[in-house]
């Protein structure tokens, strides 16, 4: 009976990890426009991309005399639904960069400017229950977005960079959060100064 128990147990998590992708882009799980889904009672899985993703970006702060930053349910919810909303409704585009977000997510078309900062700063509290502001590194790869691609991108963009190991505007922020997304061509990370009680994402293998 026990064994039997700790197989329904595996079972059910490997359905979770496979079915993550599937669920968020089928179009009927995704909330109408100005309104969000709550997604603070689903569990959240780091692909191994994702994990590899964080694991280089944790490595390169320790280079740096960083340290590591706690991987986040919250922000990797908000990360994954960004990338499934960027790579299936294509927000991006125009004067609209990859901060952008679609209809079914307010419909936010983010500038250089920087003139709709506010509608990345809320997304985390719109999505979950996280607290705090969420500020995003994006990164778009016509062949497919991955964990080395990302890192390489973000290290030679300064701007990007900065964010990433605290220098320039960021230099006395500390993060205390941190969400990974990765699908299709899009990555993106999001950071955060406060803690996320929801804890850590699970890792898929």
């Amino acid at each position: 009976m026990k064994n039997l128990f700790v197989q329904s147990l595996l079972v059910f998590f490997l359905i979770s990890c496979t079915s993550r992708k599937i669920n968020f882009s089928d179009s009927t799980s995704l909330p109408a426009a100005n309104e969000p889904e709550q997604l603070t009672n689903t569990a959240v899985y780091l692909s191994n991309d994702e994990q590899n993703l964080y694991a280089g970006i944790m490595a390169y702060r320790t280079s740096k005399g960083l340290s590591a930053i706690p991987l986040s349910s919250s922000l990797s919810k908000v990360a994954q639904l960004h990338v499934q909303d960027l790579q299936e409704n294509r927000p991006a585009k125009g004067r609209c960069n990859l901060h952008s977000w679609s209809k079914t997510y307010g419909n936010c078309c983010y500038t250089s400017d920087h003139s709709q900062a506010k509608c990345m700063w809320d997304k985390p509290r719109e999505l979950t229950d996280y607290t705090g502001n969420g500020y995003e590194i994006a990164h778009w790869a016509s062949d497919g977005a991955t964990a080395n691609s990302s890192l390489q991108g973000w290290k030679n963009s300064s701007g990007h960079n900065a964010v990433m190991i605290n220098k320039s505007i960021w230099k006395d922020v500390d993060w205390n959060a941190i969400g990974i997304g990765i699908h299709g061509e899009y990555s993106v990370v999001w950071f955060g100064k406060e803690s996320d009680s929801a804890g850590r994402p699970t890792k898929c293998d």
